[in-house]
């Protein structure tokens, strides 16, 4: 134990073993820890690099596995400076690394010692959870193909990984998009999670859907009145003889543009262009009241979200006068079809026929609605921002005043507020929940670096260095809590599942709470895992868990596990006798081999008994009963 001398430190050492191929590294030997806390060791023969695990002692005491704490280490010293709770010790092991492997963790009182998942493949875990939806078989070969970094690199490139010949996924998308309903959007969101391999993208774009939240029954039913049913006051096609599914169309192909477009942005965009497609796309206009913003009337819903959950944050550099400011600025804008050459034009006519005519739904500038004074945003402070008066010589409003909107969105994306905010955001959702302030600062210097290829608020550049401040630190691997959309889509690739996205899934999202376009509050879903973490959500992750490993890809195609499949193939014998190997195989799949003794022997006991406890020979039904028992361990929802 380090900083005081009278906490106790644990020495653990390794014993030699020999490959055939290449030599293994041998013990190291010489461990020490100075008062500061670092770590000191003596060069290991066949040591290209060395690993660092470290266990607290109550945890060691009580059966917990030591942890990966420094991984790959170049050289034998390690600054390991956290202080341990009082009254609390650490443990630790350092293990060479070569080109034979990983040296064994060495024996303690003639028992070899249990290590709860090596290094390596922990990052690698930690890295295809963090970055998507977790480890399938296309994403595990390309790891080790590249390497963590370069896998890295290629998924904050998403246009350089191919997917054309993702047969899989392809062929459901051709169904699923445009969707003709808020169901199938919800199958494609659902489906790119599982099956994409451009993950972070798909990661990335949740997120920002999620922090830009509308609400689907809001935007359908105000599409409702425009597609009415037909009767005796209306008939096609100004009427929907199939009501209310026209309205149920145009509802769901709001949200899937935004969506289309913030998945195209977070890397190719800054976060200015994702700000003003939400603020003037049709799904936030309707959803917080915009449509119905008129000068002499402003509506505060949008103006006050935007500022508070959208860019600046809670009392965060704003009053309730800019958001009354704020709220004139958004006064005279609708939404209308237009012709898909005008979609881009806030002041090109609607289309009065709309139902026969070709279009697509949009923001429209309505002058007269309009009001056109002047408009003032942080008042008194330094980043005072003028919007002026846009009428005319007789005070009457112009089409100038479209202009307000873009002037508005400028002076709050300025606004330094909102690069903290933002970064802080990411940083909460991708790499830690209590990030510490030199983290903020770093992202917040890339943000404001007008240099990078999309100017100040690169989402891309931003992303990149979010990555930076913490991906590979082992301490938080696990340190996360998956919400019931990764939970689903995780173990779905875990077991090479199968899904349509809606049957059985529709159902358990529906009971964990979990349906993204169906949240009724701005604030969207909660990023933090304490808000998933209950008596009711934990079972039904447990339950998914069961009836997922139950159905195999016969007995339900819509909706399966290749369980037996994936053994076969990794040559894991499932005749009686093997239950050992059977549950490695899946304890390493499922957690990186991260699991104290007694969890994996459960498992062990449980393959190798009958329903009612007895010994018994295991069939293929029992192995399927193992992996659910499995996926419903707690360490399935850490990522």
């Amino acid at each position: 134990m380090h900083k005081t001398s009278n906490y106790l430190f644990v020495l653990l050492a390794l014993s030699v073993a020999v490959s055939a191929a290449a030599q293994v590294p041998g013990e190291v030997t010489g461990l020490q820890i100075d008062g500061s806390g670092t770590l000191t060791w003596d060069v290991t023969v066949d040591a290209d690099d060395y690993n660092v695990y470290r266990g607290s002692l109550a945890g060691l005491a009580a059966g917990q596995p030591l942890r990966c704490h420094g991984d790959e280490i170049v050289g034998t010293s390690f600054l390991s400076a956290e202080n341990p709770a009082p009254g609390q010790a650490f443990g630790y092991l350092v293990t060479g690394e070569g080109a034979g492997g990983e040296g064994t963790p060495g024996n303690s009182q003639g028992s070899e010692r249990y290590m709860g998942g090596l290094c390596d493949p922990v990052m690698s875990h930690h890295m295809q959870l963090r970055l998507g939806y977790g480890l399938d078989e296309w994403t595990e070969s390309r790891m080790a193909a590249l390497g963590l970094d370069a896998y890295l690199a290629e998924q904050l490139d998403p246009a350089s990984i191919d997917e054309s010949t993702n047969t899989t996924l392809n062929d459901l998308l051709a169904v699923l998009e445009p969707p003709d309903s808020h169901v199938e959007y919800f199958q494609s969101r659902i489906v790119r999670s599982v099956f994409a391999r451009r993950q972070f993208e798909e990661q990335v774009t949740a997120f920002f859907d999620n922090h830009f939240n509308t609400d689907f029954f809001e935007v359908f039913g105000y599409f409702l009145g425009i597609y009415p049913p037909c009767n005796d006051q209306g008939q096609p096609p100004w009427c929907d003889p199939d009501y209310p599914n026209e309205a149920i169309r145009v509802g769901a192909m709001q949200q899937f543009n935004d969506s289309f477009a913030y998945r195209d942005m977070a890397f190719n965009g800054n976060f200015r262009d994702m700000v003003e497609q939400m603020s003037l796309g049709p799904a936030m206009m309707i959803y917080l009241d915009t449509i119905v913003s008129t000068g002499g009337n402003p509506n505060e819903n949008f103006p006050r979200e935007l500022l508070e959950l959208y860019m600046m944050g809670v009392d965060n550099g704003y009053t309730q006068t800019d958001v009354e400011e704020l709220s004139r600025v958004f006064t005279g804008w609708r939404v209308c079809q237009k012709a898909l050459a005008n979609l881009d034009d806030p002041l090109a006519p609607c289309q009065a026929f709309y139902w026969i005519e070709t279009g697509d739904w949009t923001a429209n500038f309505d002058p007269t609605l309009h009001d056109c004074t002047a408009k003032t945003l942080f008042s008194g402070t330094p980043h005072e921002t003028l919007i002026p008066d846009t009428c005319d010589g007789l005070g009457q409003p112009t089409a100038a005043g479209v202009d307000d909107v873009y002037l508005a969105l400028d002076a709050i994306f300025d606004h330094p507020s909102t690069a903290e905010f933002i970064s802080t955001k990411l940083l909460q959702r991708f790499v830690s929940e209590n990030p510490t302030q030199p983290m903020i600062d770093a992202v917040v210097a890339v943000w404001n670096d007008g240099g990078n290829p999309a100017g100040i608020g690169d989402v891309r550049a931003v992303l990149t260095e979010i990555m930076a401040q913490g991906l590979l630190n082992p301490d938080l691997a696990g340190s996360k809590i998956k919400t019931p959309w990764e939970h689903v889509s995780s173990a779905l690739r875990a077991t090479r599942g199968n899904t349509d996205g809606i049957s059985v899934l529709l159902d358990y999202m529906t009971r964990m709470g979990h349906l993204p376009g169906f949240n009724d509050v701005p604030t969207g879903f909660a990023e933090d895992g304490a808000a998933w973490i209950g008596t009711n959500n934990m079972l039904e992750r447990q339950n998914y868990g069961r009836i997922l490993g139950f159905y195999d890809p016969v007995s339900l195609p819509e909706f399966n596990s290749d369980v037996m499949g994936l053994l076969s193939d990794n040559g894991i014998s499932t005749a009686p006798g093997n239950a050992e190997a059977i549950v490695n195989f899946f304890i390493d799949r499922f957690f990186a081999g991260s699991v104290t003794e007694a969890e994996r022997q459960l498992a062990v006991d449980f393959l190798n008994t009958d329903p009612d406890g007895v010994p018994s020979d295991y069939d293929e039904a029992r192995i399927r009963e193992v992996v659910g028992l499995l996926l419903g361990y707690p360490h399935f929802m850490e990522q």
